[in-house]
Formats: structure tokens, sequence, C-alpha cells
């Protein structure tokens, strides 16, 4: 049967060659035609570059894919001889840019080979892979190197620690550290030449330091808590026995290094929110209060409250921790007592004694720290002080200083109202009258220059302030010096003419700034006020109906609306 149809066959092919020589021929002219329209701009068929398949796509989108596969690529960094991973980056972290363009573009299917009959199905399979190209941008590998192992490049051990995994508590593996030298870093990481087949990883070479507390420690430490903590931790809370499930306790642990060993503490921060609901409420006892009649600072009368009890943390937690240590079996709730509040009823005498007290208690029971400094320049004659010596930054009061050392100068010819550009065009007299009403610092800033710091102090002096200078960081001065100016300014004994007197103390009742003792004084107020930073100051002269008085309240962390109020307040006792 075969033989016969082979026979057949012969016969047709010999009958037919020329039809068949002729197929042949068109399909190999075909063949080769494909072959040479085949487009430049793709890779050959059945071509792949490290491992990923190109067959037959347009180059720029090979390009594409393999610069953006290379280049987000993480790079695994090591250090030493040790085989731990110390930090895993993205090429471009260390400066690195890798290109694929000129490896795909010689990915050719050459017009010689396109002659070979049926090449487009085969060549692509046994194209030879060059390599990408490799950039670095050496300043920032030097930068990475510097942020992660410092100037001296010095890479710290990481200590053995331990974190919880749902109720117990598992080993976070320590990781050696190591000495090395910034250049060699940057070299070794510049010479990398990551593929895609092969993981990218460098060593760096380090003297090695191993870390303190290594993964056996905290092992260990983690199966002594792990064991003592299994059923809970029992703490007896107001005679009754509560227990504190493993996870929670656990969730309350700090870890630390320490001789080489693994220790722990029980966090007063993590246990907080447990302690309050479920400890706390059952221990505490609330505390009275004490109650305290005072005359002026005499004390006249005092109820005592009772003491309340309340959770001690520390000995609480330290008795947890002994359970966990394997010390103890249980833990007690400690307690700790609480003194009574105090509760004060206070009354004051129409004296300079009652004031005093007045202005202290103000002070003990406000925000900030007050310095005050009052005086009557009238009726009863009375005064009071409190922080009268102390020494503040004087914020925008110098200006009562730097306006007595220009009206001298004034009355000594030495100065004229009519001078000219003081600060941005403004004579003197518009300067002056702008330092004082509106609190002007261009102003203020150009006469400390004409007149030096040095002359300032020199006048200062001159009348009695010894308290108060102008220095080079900072001016001060004190709430008695700036009472004491203002008693002079008020009862004409400054050294100036009584024109300029009168021209200061206009520009002060002019004062636009008003929040402070103008708004708690009971008469017309000439001031100055100084707010800087927390600082805030109200020297004045008040004429009140009862007699004129001068009162200085300098004040750090507080307000004017308390300034008002404790303006009232001294004005009620008078």
């Amino acid at each position: 049967m075969n033989s016969k149809l082979l026979e057949i066959f012969k016969r047709w092919t010999k009958k037919n060659r020329k039809s068949i020589r002729l197929v042949l021929g068109g399909l190999i002219v075909l063949i080769l035609l494909v072959q040479l329209l085949y487009p430049t701009d793709r890779m050959p068929l059945f071509a792949s570059i490290d491992g990923i398949g190109v067959s037959g796509q347009l180059k720029k989108d090979v390009i594409k894919t393999l610069d953006t596969v290379t280049n987000t690529q993480k790079m695994t960094i090591a250090l030493g001889d040790t085989k731990q991973s110390y930090n895993d980056v993205k090429l471009a972290d260390i400066g690195m840019k890798v290109s694929n363009t000129n490896r795909v573009n010689d990915s050719d299917y050459p017009w010689y080979i396109r002659l070979v009959p049926s090449s487009l199905l085969w060549f692509g399979l046994f194209q030879a892979d060059s390599k990408p190209e490799y950039v670095v941008q050496k300043s920032i590998t030097s930068k990475y190197v510097t942020s992660k192992l410092g100037e001296s490049c010095m890479i710290a051990p990481k200590n053995a620690t331990l974190s919880l995994a749902g109720s117990a508590l598992k080993v976070v593996s320590a990781k050696s550290g190591g000495d090395c030298s910034s250049d060699a870093v940057v070299a070794r990481l510049a010479s990398v030449k990551p593929v895609i087949t092969k993981p990218a990883k460098v060593t760096i070479p380090v003297s090695t330091i191993k870390p303190d507390v290594n993964d056996q420690a905290a092992k260990n430490l983690a199966g002594s808590l792990n064991r003592n903590s299994k059923d809970g931790i029992h703490i007896k809370v107001a005679g009754k026995s509560q227990v504190i499930a493993q996870k929670e306790i656990l969730s309350w642990l700090d870890f630390a290094p320490k001789d080489k060993q693994l220790t722990f503490t029980v966090s007063s921060a993590k246990s907080d929110a447990y302690l309050k609901k479920h400890v706390t409420p059952l221990v505490s006892k609330p505390a009275g209060i004490t109650k305290v009649t005072t005359i002026d600072f005499t004390e006249t009368s005092r109820n005592e409250g009772a003491t309340g009890q309340t959770l001690a943390v520390t000995a609480t937690l330290d008795d947890i921790a002994g359970v966990l240590n394997g010390k103890k079996t249980s833990a007690v709730a400690a307690t700790t007592s609480l003194a009574p509040s105090v509760q004060y009823s206070r009354s004051y005498t129409k004296t300079s004694t009652g004031i005093a007290a007045q202005i202290k208690h103000y002070d003990d029971d406000n925000a900030g720290v007050f310095g005050v400094s009052f005086m009557e320049l009238g009726g009863q004659g009375l005064k009071a002080q409190h922080n009268g010596d102390k020494q503040f930054v004087t914020a925008s009061t110098y200006k009562l200083f730097v306006a007595f050392s220009t009206l001298k100068r004034i009355d000594a010819g030495q100065m004229q109202w009519s001078d000219g550009d003081i600060a941005s065009g403004r004579n003197l007299a518009t300067c002056f009258d702008d330092m004082i009403v509106k609190s002007d610092n261009a102003c203020a800033e150009a006469l400390i220059k004409k007149i030096t710091a040095a002359g300032l102090n020199a006048d200062i002096k001159s009348i009695g302030l010894g308290a108060t200078a102008f220095r080079s960081d900072n001016n001060v001065t004190t709430p008695n010096d700036l009472a004491n100016y203002l008693t002079q300014l008020e009862k004409g004994q400054l050294p100036i003419k009584p024109e300029s007197r009168a021209r200061l103390l206009d520009a002060m009742k002019r004062n636009v700034y008003r929040r402070g003792v103008p708004a708690g004084a009971s008469g017309q107020t000439a001031d100055k006020v100084g707010f800087l930073w927390a600082l805030l100051h109200d020297a004045a002269i008040v004429y009140s109906p009862k007699g004129t008085y001068v009162l200085v309240v300098m004040s750090d962390g507080s307000s004017w609306e308390a300034i008002a109020d404790l303006t009232r307040k001294i004005e009620a006792l008078r």
C-alpha cells in the first residue's frame, strides 16, 4: 500500500515538477519579502531580554518596560561578613540610573540575516544579550551614605528586642553594625551592576561591631515573660483579686539593653488607660477641702478637710514587674494619700499691708508671674509692692527712659523739636509723640542711636534708678524703678523743664493701648505699656477721684484683662 502511494507521488511530482518549482520559489520569495519588510523598530520574533519576552514589541516600549523594572528593583545592602540585610534601597536612592536603550537598539535583525529564509522564526531565539548601561551620580551616593551612616561612617548595631505577636512576645533579631570608610562605601555602591535576572546585593566593607544584646538573650527573656504571664497577672485591688490578661500585660512593656542583657520596664503611659478604668476607681477616695480664712497675710481660722487616697502607679507597676520576673506570684494595687485641697476665704484691710497681701495672693492665684509697685501720691500715702525689685525685660517701657534723655537734650539745646528725618522722614517732634502714643519702635531705636546706650545709662543712674540698664542683649528694669521714675515725673522732680514734663504726660495720656491699667482704673491715666514675647507691662499714673497714684504692673505669662482686674481690686482697697 505504501509503495503504491509512493509511486503515485513520484509520478505526480515528475509530471508537475515545473509547477512545484514555481510554487516553492514564490514561497521563498514571499518569505524573504516578509523578512526584508519586517519593521526595524520592532524586536525580532521570539526574542527575550533578561527572561522577559519581548517578541515583536516596539523597541521604545521594550526600553520603557526594562527601564521601569530595573530602576524600581530594590538592592540589598549587607555589612561586612554578616549575611543579614542592613538596608533595602531603590537604585535611585543611591544615585544610580540604569539605561536599556543601547542594548535594545542593538537587538537588530540585520539585512544579511533577513536573506536567510525562515530566519524571522529563529533568529530571535539565538540573539546575543548585552548588558544595560549604568550611570551613577556620586554626589547622591555620598548623601545617601552620610544620611544612613553619618559623617563618621559608623553603622550602629541594633540590639535584639521583643515585640508582641498575638498574646506572646517574639524576638526581633539583632543586627551587627560596623566602622567603615565613606569613600570605600561610595565606590562599592557605584560599582554594582544590577540586572533583572539576578537580585542586586552589595556588601559594604566594614569592621563589624556586634550588638550588646544578641538573639539568644532576647529569646531567654521572651521565654521567661511568656511563661510568667501565661495565665495572666493576678492583682489584689481593694481586697479583691483581678486578672490582667497576658496580651494586655505584655503590651505594657518597654525593653532596653543593660549589661549585655535585655531588660524590661512596665510603662506607666501604656498601662494608664487600663488602670484608670479597672483599678484606680476601686481604690480611690476623694480628698476633702481644707477651708482657710485670712485677713491680709494673717490666717484667722482653718477647718481641715479629710485626706483622700488614689492609686500609687509606680509602686503598683513595680509589683507587677516582680510577678513578671518570677519573684512574686501576685501583685497588689498600692495606694498613696491625697492631701485635701485648700479653699481660702480672704479679706483685706484698706491699708498698705492689705494691698500688699491682695497683690501677692493675686499672683498666687492667677497664671503668670507678677511684679507690682503701688504708691499713692496723695490721700493716705498708701504704698505696697510684690516682687518690686525683680528685674524684667523692659519691653517698650524703655521708651519712658528714652523720652527723659531726649527731653534733657532738648532743654539743653543739644536737640531741637524741628530736627528732621529722625525715622522714616519724621522730625523729632513727631517721632517723640509716636514713640509714646503709638509705641513706635523705629523712632525709639533712632533716638537710642543718637543718645547712645552709655548716655541713657548715665541719665538713668542720675535719677536714682539702680536696677535699670540698657544692655546689648535686653534692656532691663524693675517695677520699683519704673514707679520711682513715674513718681518723680508726676511730682515735677525729674531734671527737665515744666513744658517738657507737660509734653511727656500729655503723650502718655494719649497712649493708644488702654486694655491694662486704664481699663481697670477709675480716673484718667497717663501710662506706657510694653509687650514682648509673653511679657505684658503697664506703668501708669492714675488721676483717681480718691487721689493720684502710681501703679506699675510687670508680668510674664499673664493677660491685659488680669492687669485690669488687679487694678480694680487695688482701687477697691483705697
